[in-house]
């Protein structure tokens, strides 16, 4: 078991050089000016086309420009088939959480709902395609949206500081937003989503082909003491409680659980050309899939959802580092 495991993970690794060597020359000076420049000019040239938004839409966008966070619930934003998202997405958790009580995910930290039950319920994937999320969306990127759909994760209360419970910040693009809903309720050793409001040294700055990655120790050693409790927004909350956040200008991480297991779902948003492709599609759909959940659906949702077939041919050429 062990060996297979370094094995797999020697083939992550060399699958992922050609992306990691990507990223390294965006983040070249020369290279990053010149790109920024292109990509402030596309956000101007955007601008009068941003929609108009209620006054509680406005106070999303507004919390992820000021704290890059904003917290609020499915009953608030009562959108469209929040009904059949909620029965859906509840049914499928629980199956995954009688699968861990049975010893299923012995081992395993978080466990991602597959391909297979995701496309049994496509009202899961296509709930956050309502046109104002992708309003809020398009509102605060400055740029037509992408959506790359979700990730549907189980997480294991084992208390271990691994993967994305270390503080982190997302590549794939200058901006980002994922919109989570929590399935459970989650307190604070419910492994809730924390997002820190501090910079440190190298914070801004890649370190090789991505930004630091820190454990809560690591975190404080660089801050030069401990986190106050005005340093993070810690995002706890009630069955059905949403979470909007910007995962790439801010450090963030998911809690390590403690009391209890979690379910949640995380619906990942950036622009249609985004500064990384080759880091997006961390998903568990294929292309075929996703052209299935595309279709009947409106030309906004359409292009969202298969904004690849947009991105420029010399990004395309750059093999995915997709897990």
């Amino acid at each position: 078991m062990k060996q297979t495991t370094l094995r797999h993970r020697a083939l992550r690794r060399l699958r992922s050089l050609p992306a990691e060597t990507a990223s390294r020359l965006l983040g070249m000076p020369a290279i990053s000016r010149q790109l920024n420049k292109v990509y402030d000019k596309a956000r101007a040239a955007h601008r009068p086309h941003l929609p108009g938004l209620s006054p509680l839409d406005m106070s999303i966008v507004a919390g992820l420009e000021t704290r890059g966070v904003h917290i609020t619930s499915l009953a608030e934003l009562n959108l469209p088939g929040t009904d059949a998202l909620w029965s859906s997405a509840t049914d499928v958790a629980d199956a995954y959480s009688l699968r861990a009580k049975e010893g299923e995910f012995a081992g395993d930290y978080t466990v991602q709902v597959d391909a297979g039950d995701m496309m049994r319920h496509p009202q899961i994937v296509r709930w956050s395609l309502d046109d104002r999320i992708l309003d809020i969306v398009e509102t605060y990127l400055g740029l037509p949206a992408a959506y790359d759909t979700l990730n549907f994760f189980y997480t294991v209360a084992d208390g271990r500081q691994v993967a994305a419970r270390r503080w982190h910040r997302d590549l794939e693009d200058r901006r980002m937003v994922k919109v989570i809903v929590y399935l459970h309720d989650v307190d604070e050793g419910g492994g809730p989503l924390e997002i820190l409001h501090r910079s440190f040294p190298g914070s801004e700055t890649l370190d090789g082909a991505n930004f630091p990655v820190l454990t809560q120790e690591m975190l404080e050693e660089r801050l030069g003491g401990r986190l106050q409790r005005s340093d993070v927004t810690t995002c706890t909350g009630k069955a059905g409680t949403v979470i909007f956040a910007d995962v790439a200008s801010r450090y963030h991480r998911g809690r390590p659980a403690l009391t209890r297991d979690r379910c949640a779902l995380f619906y990942n948003f950036f622009s249609r050309s985004p500064l990384r492709p080759f880091f997006c599609e961390r998903h568990v759909f294929s292309r075929e899939q996703l052209a299935e959940l595309a279709a009947g659906q409106t030309d906004r949702a359409r292009a969202c959802m298969l904004w690849h077939a947009n991105v420029p041919l010399l990004a395309r050429m750059v093999p995915s580092a997709r897990s």
